[in-house]
């Protein structure tokens, strides 16, 4: 599946969102829509508080998640019209500025998303 970047954007929290159109054809006159918002997190020290580097050093970290974590927001809609596939990505993606976008670009976001990542890997 081909990756489209349509778009990179800088966040408040100096990390950059990569908007990616994933958009393939099912049928002669149909195509599967998918916008993909992705978020490459370096697992770095300054992302943290110091209450959190005090409870979990910052290397346990890095060897269970990695150098980086990648964050990333799919949605998908089956059976578009050829003719109608711009509007629906369109769509999600103003859905996703609208609903999710004010999360990821929040400072706090990638410590919390590490974080998650970290306990995830047990």
């Amino acid at each position: 599946m081909e990756e489209k970047n349509v778009k990179s954007i800088p966040l408040a929290n100096d990390l950059t969102l990569e908007l990616l159109d994933l958009t393939r054809k099912i049928s002669v006159d149909a195509c599967q829509v998918t916008m993909v918002a992705r978020l490459v997190i370096p697992v770095k020290a300054s992302l943290f508080s110091e209450e959190t580097l005090k409870e979990t050093p910052l290397e346990n970290i890095v060897n269970k998640v990695g150098e980086t974590t990648t964050f990333e927001h799919r949605k998908e809609r089956n059976f578009i019209m050829n003719e109608d596939k711009d509007k629906v990505f369109e769509h999600l993606v103003d859905t996703f500025m609208e609903t999710i976008m004010p999360y990821v670009s929040k400072p706090f976001f990638p410590e919390k998303y590490i974080l998650k990542c970290y306990r995830d890997k047990g």
